[in-house]
């Protein structure tokens, strides 16, 4: 069974900034590194750049087929 998100409260968007800190690892966590790209990806969809295209792929990617 399918269900429709409603928002029951009102926030902000996520059309927020992006704030990167470094920090210097031996080994980096590729995990969070993934999640990071691809949630930027998602958020710069339809944006014009190469950013927004790969963002529009894994969007196409990520939708289940009927």
């Amino acid at each position: 069974m399918v269900r429709s998100y409603d928002r029951k409260t009102d926030r902000a968007g996520a059309d927020r900034p992006v704030r990167v800190r470094f920090v210097r690892r031996e080994q980096i966590d590729a995990e969070k590194v993934a999640e990071v790209l691809i949630r930027l990806a998602l958020r710069a969809t339809g944006d014009g750049t190469a950013t927004g295209q790969a963002g529009e792929r894994l969007r196409d990617l990520l939708e289940p087929q009927r």
